[in-house]
């Protein structure tokens, strides 16, 4: 349990939604923003901790930033994650110069940039796991 919460990419997602509402300096100050995160790394440093002395045999180690669709036990899996990481691939090869774009026309507003990189990272997972169970349901 504790290695699933440690490894989701909503940890990530979480933290953007943190930054875009923390983003006026008026409503919160910076060093309050940057000593959450401070906070929120000992945290996960203290779980990572726990699990490993709960479960000597499936330790998280210094990789546990690798995120958990990676997990390639065999060759097949192997195979259904470079498929997926190619997509992605591609879909970075238009997303980021789209995404470019975008920014430089609103560059005046930080929140409308967050927001766009944020667009992209969720089209990421979604284009990773349409990929996988496009390929999961042809097998």
């Amino acid at each position: 349990m504790i290695q699933r919460i440690l490894r989701s990419p909503l940890v990530g997602a979480g933290f953007l939604v943190f930054f875009l509402f923390s983003f006026n300096e008026e409503k919160m100050p910076r060093e309050f923003v940057f000593g959450f995160l401070a906070v929120v790394a000992i945290v996960e440093l203290v779980l990572a901790w726990i699990h490993n002395r709960k479960s000597p045999n499936d330790k998280i180690e210094g990789s546990w930033f690798i995120p958990l669709e990676l997990n390639e036990v065999d060759e097949g899996q192997q195979w259904i994650t470079y498929k997926a990481c190619r997509n992605v691939y591609v879909y970075y090869s238009w997303a980021l110069p789209m995404g470019a774009v975008m920014c430089f026309y609103i560059a005046d507003n930080p929140f409308a940039l967050l927001v766009c990189f944020g667009i992209i990272g969720v089209g990421q997972y979604i284009v990773y796991w349409l990929t996988t169970s496009r390929i999961l349901h042809r097998i």
